[in-house]
């Protein structure tokens, strides 16, 4: 298989990975070929000057977005080189985001599993393992998660904003009409949820 090209200012190279914003603004970016192509293609997407991308005959202009990111580099067997580029809210300490985070994964049940991790980190309410379901619905249906689109390559990226008030206010209310899904883990541990209804709503 024949990856998409990717060019930037006269330089050339392959581009494995693609994941954007409705705006094409790369949230992850890799590039392979010559290490000279591949790091003038990285510099010139980060310093605001974009790259496009054919694929399947059509060009997609590619931009950063405003976040802050993360480059790394790989020596491949063949000799080429590879570079990826993915915003630092994709990292799971990444104290300086913390309302907000990005998502990146293979697999959707991958992509719950990190998005629950990254949530507890940083979110000051209280979390249940067990309403990872839950919270991917309630977050999927109040548009506090937003699918990227994934134009090259099999990763899925999902946008993340978290608003406190508003989570903690959603899992009271769960637990006062007794929502299976919330309860299930008060009623194996033995704490009656009308407590924990008050205390969400304290």
């Amino acid at each position: 298989m024949t990856l998409p090209v990717i060019r930037s200012r006269g330089i050339e190279a392959y581009c494995p990975d693609l994941v954007v914003d409705e705006n094409t603004m790369a949230y992850l970016m890799s590039v392979a070929g010559y290490q000279t192509a591949v790091k003038g293609i990285i510099a010139c997407v980060l310093e605001y000057q974009g790259a496009t991308v054919a694929i399947n005959g059509n060009y997609e202009h590619v931009n950063r977005a405003s976040e802050s990111y993360c480059v790394h580099y790989l020596k491949l067997p063949s000799g080429l080189y590879q570079g990826t580029i993915l915003t630092k809210t994709a990292l799971p300490n990444y104290e300086e985001s913390k309302d907000n985070f990005l998502i990146l994964a293979e697999h959707i049940s991958m992509a719950k599993a990190l998005f629950f991790d990254h949530l507890e980190q940083k979110t000051e309410t209280p979390l249940h393992s067990t309403w990872s379901d839950w919270l991917w619905r309630t977050f999927s249906d109040e548009d506090w998660l937003t699918p990227l689109e994934t134009l090259i390559g099999s990763y899925k990226g999902f946008l993340v904003d978290i608003y406190q008030d508003d989570l903690k206010d959603a899992i009271a209310t769960a637990i006062r009409n007794k929502s299976p899904e919330i309860i299930r883990c008060f009623e194996k541990g033995g704490t009656h949820a009308d407590e924990q209804s008050q205390r969400f709503s304290g």
